[in-house]
């Protein structure tokens, strides 16, 4: 089993020098560079910071102070001093940070709706990535040590289970099984509209709006290149309007199942963006509009600042119900754990704002 880096701080005559980490060389790294394979590891470090301590003599291999050339061999020891500080690193901010798994590995959060993954654009802070190197700066000797990774996304007003790896390898390992669609993702919605239906499977491919200047996607015919999407569902509850669904998605395009559900006529519960059978907003049906109807309907659309308002304002909320953002959560995650190499799964519980409304709802 893969060891996690460990970290020490010597003293020989009672007084404490640098950090000290120390690696063993995967095989997969052999032959990379010394400064590619410490660059690895510690991810928080630029490449020039790391060959600079290569250069002060501050990394050894098999303790022998190791050349800027050397190419690591899989088994080798590696130190390195760390007398110089991380220049990477997101900014720690104490935010909470509701941890559902955590081991040496990986960590396993419920994201709160409102919260992006991380800084990007107009969102330098506040960001899930800042909370978590604040959480990992109290558990290491020195900040910025771990470097927390970013493997998938939800969208910011989307809440539930998130998976951010703390090192190079697991964040590999993740990436590879996401890559090959082997981890399984169940979602809660609430739709609007009684979904006839179960059971189903939608299979709408998905591409972007044909308009530079807009992010959204679509599953009409005009959507530029369209990949195929699938979303499996099953309903868990119907009420007099609305209908809470479980939502499987086999692919992981963006906004992919509040795409699906609107083109089919049942869209999320206070969706921003995404209305009946392809509407965007309150526009006209996409597909029913010539060239220059289309460009005037994507034009008006302006997500960037729909996502700097502190709460979205949106034709479609029910003002007799507390929900003020969409109808979704990242209820669970199923994947092989990618260093015990072992099944395991995390749940994320239904946040309180949607709870709330799934009460209302009942008592209607």
């Amino acid at each position: 089993m893969a060891q996690a880096p460990t970290f020490s701080h010597p003293s020989s005559d009672g007084v404490a020098g640098p950090f000290v980490c120390e690696f063993v060389v995967e095989p997969f790294f052999g032959g990379k560079r010394i400064d590619t394979f410490l660059g690895k590891h510690l991810r928080n470090y630029s490449p020039f910071r790391l060959q600079r301590m290569l250069k002060a003599s501050c990394v050894t291999v098999n303790d022998i102070p190791a050349e800027t050339s050397h190419r690591v061999r899989p088994n080798e020891l590696v130190r390195i001093r760390l007398i110089s500080p991380p220049d990477h690193v997101a900014v720690p901010e104490p935010l909470p940070l509701e941890i559902i798994y955590e081991d040496p590995w990986l960590i396993a959060v419920n994201k709160p709706p409102g919260q992006i993954a991380h800084p990007g654009g107009d969102f330098g802070g506040k960001t899930l990535l800042n909370a978590i190197q604040f959480y990992l700066d109290q558990h290491t000797p020195l900040p910025g040590l771990i470097r927390p990774g970013i493997v998938h996304r939800i969208d910011r007003q989307t809440s539930g289970v998130m998976i951010v790896p703390k090192h190079h390898l697991p964040h590999r390992k993740l990436t590879q099984q996401f890559t090959r669609g082997e981890i399984s993702k169940t979602y809660i919605a609430i739709l609007r509209g009684c979904l006839p239906e179960d059971t189903g499977l939608i299979d709408l491919p998905i591409g972007v709006v044909p308009n530079p200047n807009c992010s959204l996607s679509c599953a009409k015919p005009i959507a530029v290149d369209a990949r195929s999407a699938q979303t499996r569902f099953r309903v868990l509850e119907r009420f007099a309007d609305y209908t809470l669904v479980e939502a499987r998605p086999l692919t992981g395009r963006h906004h992919q199942i509040r795409i699906h559900f609107a083109e089919i006529g049942y869209p999320l519960l206070a969706d921003e963006f995404y209305d009946r059978f392809g509407l965007i907003k309150d526009g006209t049906p996409l597909e029913l509009l010539g060239d220059d109807e289309q460009q005037q309907q994507l034009d008006h659309i302006s997500v960037e600042s729909s996502l700097l308002e502190e709460e979205v304002q949106s034709p479609y909320f029910d003002p007799e119900l507390p929900l003020r953002r969409h109808a979704l959560h990242a209820a669970s995650i199923q994947l092989d754990h990618p260093i015990m190499q072992m099944p395991i799964a995390f749940e994320a519980p239904l946040p309180d704002d949607i709870q709330q409304t799934l009460a209302a709802l009942r008592k209607q």
